[in-house]
């Protein structure tokens, strides 16, 4: 990998021609509001929450600079829809150079490719049922000040590495040691998707999880779809190690996707799974706008991994359930 990494950064020097194609700005988005009614299935009490979820904004670019090489850059923003604000660049942002023949590369801050497998077999991703509920989010974050490497993809084989030496601050602690890094290794073959992802890193000292792997997979045939995902992490406390696994299937009929799926996740020592079971459906009302409902039940949990923007994402730690409608807008 590291020859790839010394070769693109030389073909970015040696390649590029005195008047390279002017670059070109893409402006892309999500705008995605839900409305929830949360119940807590011990005390019976009820609560109605109106959530932004993961909405954003990008701007990204590209520049031909010839002999196969291009200049790639991308600055997205998360928002806060039903507040106000957000911060700029707090998302996948970055500059990079992109070859057909050797890959990309970028710096800045990025997804880690162990989090890019969990979220391309999501069935529920972005919204108060998303598998980060129980799965967890420790390590399923961006790498802030990182150096990010994506293979090109060799009959279906590739693979992605991450070096960073600051993680995103709302998961990761000011460790003394804050570097991590980050690997995955992915296969896709037409309907079938497989991937292997691994992180490892004295970054996590907040949410105190030190090593954690992941194997997912999806596999389409006609209208259905299922997928499926098993993650072990260890806590650099206790040394326990906490197991999470989903199984989930779609079914599609024109506009209308159905779904559902169920997870478990279990600590050494911890008396009580954390479990949940999900159904929903999806309408699709064009190619860029869906309006959803979903209902999802779980045990000794907090929903909301997948919102952003609100102040209480249901009762933690609890056995609750929610009942979400939403609409979703891509442009």
């Amino acid at each position: 990998m590291k020859k790839s990494l010394i070769a693109l950064a030389v073909a970015g020097v040696v390649s590029a021609p005195a008047f390279a194609a002017t670059s070109n700005v893409d402006v892309y988005g999500k705008l995605h509001m839900s409305v929830s009614v949360f119940n807590d299935q011990e005390t019976g009490s009820e609560d109605l929450q109106v959530s932004s979820n993961a909405s954003r904004i990008g701007f990204k670019g590209s520049e031909d600079l010839g002999g196969g090489l291009a200049a790639i850059w991308q600055i997205e923003s998360g928002i806060n829809m039903d507040e106000t604000g957000g911060t700029w660049g707090s998302r996948n942002t970055f500059v990079g150079l992109k070859s057909d023949a050797m890959g990309t590369l970028m710096l800045g801050n990025y997804d880690t490719p162990l989090k890019l497998i969990g979220r391309n077999i999501d069935l529920f991703g972005d919204t108060l049922a998303d598998s980060r509920n129980v799965t967890g989010v420790e390590s399923d974050t961006r790498g802030r000040n990182s150096v990010t490497y994506m293979s090109p993809s060799f009959s279906g084989l590739a693979f992605a590495a991450q070096y960073s030496n600051s993680s995103d601050s709302s998961t990761f602690g000011d460790a003394t040691d804050d570097a991590f890094w980050s690997l995955n290794g992915t296969y896709t073959n037409g309907p079938l998707f497989v991937g292997l992802g691994y992180s490892d890193g004295k970054a996590l000292e907040n949410v105190g999880v030190d090593k954690e792997w992941r194997l997912a997979a999806g596999y389409s045939f006609g209208d259905f779809k299922v997928v499926g995902q098993y993650d072990k992490s260890k806590s650099e406390f206790s040394n326990d190690d906490y197991r999470a696994w989903l199984l989930g299937g779609a079914y599609t009929m024109g506009n209308v996707v159905l779904k559902a799926n169920y997870m478990d996740g279990e600590w050494d020592g911890f008396n009580g799974d954390i479990k949940q079971w999900t159904i929903g459906a999806d309408y699709n009302l064009s190619k860029r706008t869906t309006v959803y409902a979903l209902y999802a039940d779980g045990e000794n949990i907090g929903f909301g991994f997948g919102a952003g923007g609100s102040d209480l994402i249901g009762p933690d730690n609890e056995d609750v359930s929610v009942f979400s409608v939403g609409v979703v807008h891509s442009f």
